[in-house]
């Protein structure tokens, strides 16, 4: 069997799991599914994906990590304008780690923010810069 990419799944660790799943619905413009964790008690909020390739994750508190701006970044798609959602995560109260950045054609575009949380995740358009 081959897979279609190299991830499969993430966990961001949240401290305010209503606060963040606001956050990333309106700089996404989609809708998270709040579940149940049946490994944690707790509660977490699955991101859209396809099935059955499809990679995705979820916001998820409680967990033993806490939310950072170091270690591994976590790149999300933005399905609209890079530069639109870049102004409701700042509405939203992020705050931008690295600037627009050109990718050679036609791969796109990114930023990096802190997300609500403190997280350090990357927004990504693809396309034509």
């Amino acid at each position: 069997m081959t897979y279609p990419s190299a991830s499969t799944w993430f966990e961001l660790p949240v401290t305010d799991l209503n606060r963040a799943v606001s956050f990333y619905e309106a700089v996404l413009g989609v809708s998270l599914k709040v579940e149940d964790c049946p490994s944690s008690g707790h509660k977490l909020a699955v991101f859209p994906y396809q099935c059955p390739e499809g990679n995705s994750g979820c916001l998820m508190p409680g967990m033993a990590v806490a939310p950072s701006t170091s270690g591994a970044t976590i790149y999300l798609h933005v399905k609209d304008d890079l530069d639109a959602a870049l102004q409701r995560a700042h509405d939203k109260g992020a705050k931008l780690l690295v600037e627009t950045t050109a990718l050679p054609a036609p791969m796109g575009r990114y930023a990096v923010i802190a997300d609500s949380e403190g997280n350090r995740i990357g927004l990504h358009q693809f396309g034509s810069a």
